[in-house]
This record gives structure tokens, C-alpha cells and sequence, in this order.
């Protein structure tokens, strides 16, 4: 968030002037401009390299004939992205179990799948740096570039898949793989050895992004099973034992509650909110609703509350607070916990609460009970999988509207598909989930739970409107 927006009441920038719509606007041309003439140009080449492999007979991809040592999967974006994609290496793993998988993800990113099993490495790179033209006269950034794709090449890769982008594709053709797949539009013409047809999101394709990823999956070889689905994350067991100690170090007082604690005392739920949205702000639930839900969970059922959020979350969170009665107690976790810390704590939670968001697939991909608010974003196309989440979303005549090509702002800048969800609908469905996990007697106090997730039916889960 800007520092100089101008926020209303419900925490949304208002309505631009002229000058810095038409500014956006032309910045929009120029970079689809340049973009286009770098597609031309970079297609030429592989139209070149395409009619080099007319001779060349490949033999398919699939386990019979295809025994890689080394994979890349190269997955450029943000974080729950990632965590979807996640899905494409494990079926990967399962299908080739004796290559080594190296996944190519932003530094910012790249955390959350430190502790995967089925990965061999984890490489990153941040193509972000060349956005601007002066990006092209710094040394650092060629020098960075030149490391990679040194390190790449020496990895002589089997098979590259380019998950999302050109990006992706590119790094794909540098890395030297002798096989590549990826999505042919949004690829550069000729990069991939084995291309899909179509990309991301086509006008009228409903489709998951998981199912993307397995589409890509399906071209590498692998027979998909329903189960593949379902994202899941392997969370590192000293980010468990980090994350219970610094609750238990910021709450003092819970660790006096247990051991006071009778066998007929209330159970206090961990409930996690995740306020904020780095990819539009129209993904954000409204700052005075989030208020009186978190005073309505702490009076009704006097919820363990958390708030997690990056550092530049804090004025948002701080927003937040600021509306709350004093009588409320919350923990204020942005910008404290690493991304592994923060998929434990996702892991130990009896309830999280977030919009659409990177940690609201975190917590899907944990198992964790999830109530995920949806607005301007398709749940079809990037909702949680996951059989513990609930997706809420008021369903208004323009919603949804975001087409991934932009961030998700409300071209009315009224956001009014968050707004129609309310913090007493929220709190009613939050009650309700509480009370169903504590009859299950599997509600959290803090301490480091070790859970195995029941097997994931993606299309048994929860549906409000």
C-alpha cells in the first residue's frame, strides 16, 4: 500500500484522479509494447530452433521411455502459486521417483517449500530486477544472471517445465533441459520441445490453477490421480518448535491458563486472521469488519487471536487495532515469522480466516480448518483445495471480475463484493466451525501438534454464499 494513498472508511484507496489513471493507462501500453516487440523477437529465434529439432525424433514422455536424472520446475510468481504448484513435483516425484527435482522460485517465495521431501534443491532468482530500463547498465543484475544459468547448466537437466510465464520459459530454453514443457501461449514460439496448447486462464476456461499444473503434469508422463489435486505442504518441525515458543513467549498468560486449567475450563481456540492481500487491495475485507469480527470471536467464544501479515502489512493490521475495544486481546505477528514459521502456526491453528491470499492456500495446504472471504476473484479458478476450507463470497452481479493480468482493484472502486459479506455472516460460519472441532475433541492450546491431514476430496469442499 502506498504510503500517500488517501484510504476510506473501509480501508480502500479512493477513487484516483484523472492524471494518475491516464499515467497507469499509458504505462500499460508502453509495457505491452515492449512486450510485444521482445515476444517477436525472442519467437524468431525459435522458430530457428524448431526447424534445428525438425530432424530430431523424440521419443514420448512417460515412464517407459523417459528416465530422467534431473528435473526443473520453474515457478516465478507468488506464494500461492507456489503452493499450488507444488502439486506438479510431487506427481512428478511419483512417477520418476529416482530423479532429483529442483524447483527455480522467487527468493520471497521459495521459504514456503523449504521443507519438501520430494524436492532435490531449491534454486532462485528474482526476473523482477530487469522491469525498469536501467536495469539493463547494472553489473549486479548480468552478474546474477550469469551465476544462475551457470548453475542451471550444470545441473544438465533431463526435463524443464515451465509452470506460468515467459519468464519461465525462457530460463526453461537457458537451462540447457533436453526436454521442455510448458504452455505454448505463454511461451515464446518454438522454446518448448513438448508443448500444451492454450495457457493460463483462457476467456471462458474455468479451470483450477491446480489443473493447469496437472495438465503440464499429464504432458511430462504422469498419469494424475484424483488425489494429485490436493496441495499439501511439508512444514519443517523446528519452524514447529519456533512458532510454539514465540506464541507462548508474546501470550505469557496462556502458559499460566494450562496448567490452571480444569477439565471442565473452556477450551480457547487458536483462531488466525490474515488481514492483508499483496496482489489488489479489492482482495482485502473491509478494516471495520475484520475489527468487529475479531471483538466478536474474543466475547463469544475468548479466541487465542492472531494476526500474521509481512511488515508492510503493519499499517493495516495497526488500522485494525486501532478499532478494537481494549478489552480485546490480540497477537500481532507481521513481519515476525519466516514462511516456514508461518505454515506451522497455519498447521496448529483450530480456524483460519482469510481472504484470498498466499498464506490462505498455506493454510489449505496444511490441513488447517480455513474460512476463505472471496470477492473479485474466481474460487473456481484459485480458491483453496482443500476439504477443511469454507468459501465465502456474496456472489453480486459484477463479482467476479479479476483476470490475472493486473492486480485485483475494483474498476467501480467501491469493492462492494467484499463489502456485501458481512462480519455476522463471517462470525456466525467462524462459531460454527469452532464448535465442530471442539466436539471432535482436536482443538489447539498452543502446543506443537503433530497432524496428519485425511486423505482430500477438492470437490467435497465448503461452499457459503
Amino acid at each position: 500500500m502506498a504510503a500517500r494513498e488517501e484510504l476510506d472508511d473501509y480501508g480502500y484507496p479512493l477513487r484516483p484522479p484523472a492524471r494518475r489513471r491516464l499515467r497507469k493507462l499509458l504505462i500499460q501500453i508502453s509495457k505491452r509494447t515492449l512486450l510485444t516487440a521482445i515476444y517477436l523477437v525472442l519467437s524468431s529465434y525459435g522458430l530457428l530452433l524448431r526447424c534445428a529439432r525438425l530432424a530430431r525424433r523424440y521419443e514420448p514422455l512417460n515412464p517407459q521411455h523417459f528416465k530422467p536424472r534431473r528435473i526443473l520446475v520453474i515457478r516465478l510468481d507468488l506464494i500461492g502459486d507456489l503452493v499450488l504448484s507444488l502439486t506438479l513435483v510431487h506427481a512428478l516425484k511419483r512417477t520418476y521417483p529416482e530423479a532429483e527435482i529442483d524447483l527455480l522460485a522467487m527468493p520471497s517465495t521459495a521459504p514456503i517449500a523449504s521443507a519438501d521431501p520430494d524436492l532435490a534443491q531449491i534454486i532462485t532468482y528474482d526476473p523482477n530486477i530487469w522491469r525498469r530500463p536501467r536495469a539493463l547498465v547494472r553489473g549486479r543484475n548480468w552478474r546474477e544472471a550469469f551465476i544462475l544459468l551457470r548453475r542451471l547448466r550444470a545441473r544438465r537437466y533431463d526435463l524443464a517445465v515451465s509452470v506460468f510465464g515467459p519468464w519461465a520459459a525462457l530460463l526453461a530454453l537457458l537451462s540447457g533441459a533436453r526436454r521442455r514443457v510448458g504452455f505454448a501461449g505463454e511461451s515464446y514460439a518454438g522454446f518448448m520441445t513438448d508443448p500444451v496448447p492454450g495457457r493460463h486462464w483462457q476467456r471462458g476456461d474455468r479451470r483450477h490453477e491446480v489443473d493447469y499444473c496437472l495438465e503440464l503434469a499429464r504432458a511430462a508422463g504422469v498419469s494424475v490421480r484424483p488425489e494429485d489435486r490436493w496441495p499439501r505442504l511439508s512444514i519443517d518441525p523446528q519452524a514447529r518448535l519456533e512458532i510454539a515458543s514465540l506464541l507462548k513467549r508474546l501470550d505469557p498468560a496462556n502458559g499460566a491458563e494450562e496448567q490452571t486449567q480444569s477439565a471442565t475450563s473452556p477450551v480457547r481456540p487458536l483462531v488466525v486472521c490474515h488481514i492483508a492481500s499483496h496482489n489488489g487491495y479489492a482482495k482485502r475485507w473491509p478494516i471495520p469488519y475484520w475489527a468487529r469480527l475479531l471483538t466478536g470471536l474474543a466475547r463469544e467464544v475468548q479466541a487465542r487471536l492472531v494476526l500474521t501479515g509481512a511488515s508492510g502489512d503493519l499499517p493495516l493490521i495497526t488500522a485494525v487495532l486501532q478499532r478494537l475495544e481494549r478489552s480485546t486481546p490480540v497477537l500481532n505477528l507481521a513481519g515476525q515469522t519466516s514462511l516456514p514459521q508461518l505454515a506451522a502456526l497455519m498447521e496448529m491453528a483450530d480456524l483460519v480466516i482469510s481472504g484470498d491470499s498466499g498464506p490462505m492456500h498455506i493454510a489449505a495446504a496444511t490441513g488447517a480448518p480455513l474460512i476463505a472471504i472471496h470477492g473479485p476473484t474466481d474460487p473456481a479458478l484459485s480458491g483453496p483445495i482443500s476439504p477443511q476450507a469454507t468459501i465465502v463470497r456474496s456472489g453480486i452481479w459484477c463479482s467476479p471480475c479479476y483476470d490475472a493480468r493486473s492486480p485485483a482493484d475494483c474498476r467501480f472502486h467501491t469493492v462492494q463484493c467484499m463489502k456485501d459479506v458481512t462480519p455476522e455472516q463471517v462470525l456466525a460460519l467462524a462459531l460454527r466451525r469452532l464448535e465442530e472441532r471442539l466436539s471432535a475433541g482436536t482443538s489447539s492450546t498452543y502446543s506443537v501438534l503433530e497432524r496428519s491431514p485425511a486423505p482430500a476430496n477438492p470437490e467435497q469442499s465448503h461452499q457459503s454464499r
